[in-house]
C-alpha cells in the first residue's frame, strides 16, 4: 500500500538537533520511501491513500521503554504507599487475574498509548502470550518479556522460561511482536536466573530488560546480602553482555554509571513513576555526559496512573531542572530524542524507528497544530515538551499501516476494552 502523507510540517533530524519543514511523506509498504521537502507534484493517483497534513506535525511514533501494559487496571488502586507497600498490594490482584483479564488490561493501556503517539512499547508481563496476541490485534508494535524471578531450577523458573520461549516460536515470523528476555530485578532474581538468562540471550540473540536501583530499599538489600550495588550485582552475572535495557537506574553511584557505559547499556528513566513512589530521580546529566543512551518510559499505570508519553515528556524536560537546581539541564531536544531515537538506539533499531527518513519504517504520528497550545509556533519541539499533552495526536501508521485516524482507533473496539475492564476491577474486588 502507497500512502501520501501531504502538506505537513514533517520533524525531521538536522545537524544541530530536529527541524521542522513543510513537506511531504511517501509511505510504500512498511517504510517511508520519500520525505519531499515542498511536497509531491505527481499524480496523487498513485497512492492508496492520501492523509492531508495541513496544520499537522508529522513525526516519528514515540517509543515507551518501559512499562507493564496489563497494570492499566491498577490505575488509581494502589497509590500513595511506600514502594515495598505498593508492591505487596498490587501483587496480592495480579495473582487473581485471567488470561482475558490480562488481554483486555493490555488493550486498555494500548488505546492510551495511541491516543497520545506511542508506536512501540517494551512491556514487562506475566503473560507474554496474552500480551502478544494482544498487540497483534491492536497494530501496534511491541517487544515483549516475560517477567522472571526465582532460582533459575527452581519449577516456577523454568516453567516461566518455557513458556516464554514457546511465545518466541510461535510468534516468530512477526515483524510487529518481538520478544525480549526480562529478569525482573536484582532482589528477585538471583544470580542462577540472571546467569541462565545470559545463556538463552547468547543462545538465540536476544536482548533483555530489568529494573535496577530503583529504591534505597533495593540498593540497601543487595549491599547487605551481596556486600555490592544492584549495578554490580548484575554485571557480575554477565547480564551485560547482551544488549540491556536497564529501566528506572535512580539510585547508582558513578562508579555504577562507570558500568553501564563500559556495557552499552541504556537506561530507561521513568520519572513520574519515581517521583510518585518517593524513589527520587535518575541523575540524567551524568548519564548523558558519562555517554550513557537515555530512552524514556511511563513504568506501569500502577505507578504512574498514565500511560501518556507526551506527559512523561512534559516532567523529564521540567523535573531534572529542579532536582539539578538549574535551567540549563536536559532540554527538549534531549528529552524528544529519548522518546524517540534513544528508544531505537537502545531496541538496536537505530534509523529504523524513532526517525523520519528514507528507508526507515513507517511508524508515524500527526500531531493537530490548530490547538492553542502550539500558538504562536515559535519552536515546536519546545513546545512538545512543555505545552503538548498528548490529546493532539489525531493519526497514527504503524508498519505502514493506518491504525488511527482522526483518533478513531481502526484496529478493534475499544468501548469493548472499556466495559471489560471496569467489570474486571469490580469482580477483583478493586473498587472502594
Amino acid at each position: 500500500m502507497r500512502i501520501l502523507i501531504k502538506n505537513g510540517e514533517v520533524m525531521i533530524k538536522g545537524d544541530g538537533g530536529f527541524e521542522v519543514k513543510r513537506g511531504d511523506v511517501v509511505v510504500n509498504g512498511k517504510r517511508i520511501e520519500k520525505v519531499l521537502n515542498g511536497g509531491y507534484d505527481g499524480d496523487l493517483g498513485e497512492f492508496d491513500k492520501v492523509i492531508d497534513a495541513t496544520d499537522k506535525l508529522v513525526m516519528p511514533g514515540l517509543i515507551n521503554a518501559h512499562t507493564h501494559a496489563y497494570m492499566s487496571i491498577f490505575r488509581n488502586y494502589a497509590d500513595d504507599l511506600e514502594f515495598f507497600d505498593w508492591l505487596h498490594k498490587v501483587e496480592m490482584v495480579e495473582d487473581k487475574m485471567t488470561e482475558e483479564d490480562c488481554y483486555f488490561a493490555t488493550l486498555l493501556s494500548v488505546i492510551e498509548m495511541m491516543k497520545t503517539g506511542t508506536t512501540c512499547f517494551v512491556d514487562m508481563c506475566m503473560m507474554s502470550k496474552v500480551v502478544s496476541r494482544a498487540v497483534k490485534d491492536s497494530g501496534m508494535r511491541a517487544f515483549i518479556g516475560r517477567g522472571l524471578v526465582e532460582e533459575a531450577d527452581s519449577p516456577g523458573a523454568k516453567r516461566r522460561i518455557n513458556e516464554f520461549l514457546e511465545d518466541v516460536e510461535t510468534n516468530a515470523d512477526s515483524d510487529r511482536v518481538k520478544f525480549i528476555l526480562a529478569p525482573h530485578a536484582p532482589y528477585s532474581s538471583p544470580l542462577s536466573l540472571l546467569e541462565r538468562v545470559r545463556e538463552i540471550g547468547v543462545e538465540r540473540g536476544m536482548m533483555t530488560t530489568i529494573h535496577i536501583a530503583e529504591s534505597d530499599a533495593e540498593v540497601e538489600g543487595i549491599r547487605r546480602d551481596y556486600g555490592m550495588t544492584p549495578v554490580e550485582y548484575v554485571a557480575k552475572s554477565g547480564l551485560f553482555d547482551l544488549p540491556t535495557i536497564a529501566a528506572h537506574v535512580v539510585k547508582v553511584t558513578d562508579s555504577d554509571i562507570d558500568i553501564l557505559r563500559e556495557h552499552g547499556v541504556s537506561v530507561a528513566i521513568n520519572p513520574r513513576s519515581n517521583m510518585k513512589l518517593g524513589n527520587g530521580f535518575a541523575n540524567v546529566q551524568k548519564l548523558m555526559d558519562a555517554g550513557v543512551n537515555v530512552c524514556l518510559g511511563t513504568d506501569g499505570s500502577g505507578s504512574n496512573n498514565t500511560q501518556n508519553m507526551f506527559q512523561e515528556m512534559n516532567f523529564a524536560s521540567l523535573v531534572y531542572k529542579g532536582s539539578a537546581g538549574k535551567a540549563k539541564c536536559v532540554d527538549a531536544t534531549d528529552v524528544v530524542s529519548f522518546a524517540t531515537e534513544g528508544g531505537a538506539k537502545a531496541l538496536n533499531m537505530e534509523g529504523e524507528l524513532g526517525v523520519v527518513a528514507e528507508g526507515a519504517l513507517a511508524d508515524l504520528i500527526l500531531v493537530d497544530l490548530t490547538e492553542p497550545e502550539f500558538v504562536p509556533r515559535n519552536d515546536l519541539i519546545s513546545a512538545l515538551c512543555y505545552s503538548a499533552n498528548g490529546s493532539e495526536v489525531t493519526t497514527m501508521l504503524v508498519n505502514g499501516e493506518v491504525v488511527m485516524e482522526e483518533r478513531k482507533i481502526l484496529t478493534f473496539d475499544e468501548e469493548e476494552v472499556y466495559r471489560k475492564c471496569e467489570r474486571m476491577a469490580q469482580r477483583l474486588g478493586m473498587g472502594k
